[in-house]
């Protein structure tokens, strides 16, 4: 069900980015991204995935980000860790032609499980969360033409359940500021 959800905001994200690129002005862009990102938390370190869509109007940013994430574990204690996220995020981009870096907060809905007591020699309590978080992040772009780039970003989440930050490397397309 997250893979899903996740690919569906990606999905109409795309869809939204280019029928809209031909209606911009010079101060409104929206782009999409998605990539692979690294996560630690206080028990584990993740790898995994994220979709995002923003949109930029002058200097300001509003970004809608998903990111589902787990421990790639095959052989060791069950269950594997893993988080997913929703978030909303509003913030500053200052213009800086081919390269900008963008400073973001906002709120998100988190959620996933976690190891607890353990059972037995292979298998771990397994523990469920899902609260509501304080997303930050850094965000740097660059852009190789007006519809294609790339992006670093750093981010991390403060809740009360299971606090965590990580990097994303993910590709841009749509119409770049």
């Amino acid at each position: 069900m997250k893979y899903l959800l996740l690919f569906l905001i990606f999905t109409a994200s795309c869809l939204n980015a280019f029928s809209l690129m031909g209606e911009q002005s010079d101060d409104r862009f929206i782009w999409v991204g998605g990539g692979l990102i690294t996560m630690d938390t206080d028990d584990a370190s993740l790898v995994g995935i994220n979709a995002f869509t923003n949109y930029s109007k002058n200097d300001r940013i509003l970004k809608l980000r998903g990111i589902n994430a787990a421990e790639r574990i095959l052989f060791g204690p069950k269950p594997n860790d893993e988080v997913w996220e929703l978030g909303l995020l509003y913030g500053r981009r200052p213009i800086n032609g081919k390269v900008s870096v963008s400073f973001l907060a906002g709120i998100s809905y988190t959620g996933g499980i976690y190891k607890g007591d353990r059972l037995d020699s292979d298998y771990y309590e397994e523990l469920r969360f899902e609260t509501v978080g304080i997303p930050l992040e850094v965000q740097c772009d660059s852009k190789l033409s007006d519809y294609f780039g790339f992006s670093v970003t750093f981010y991390a989440d403060i809740n009360t359940e299971k606090i965590y930050g990580g990097v994303n490397l993910a590709i841009l397309i749509g119409y770049l500021p």
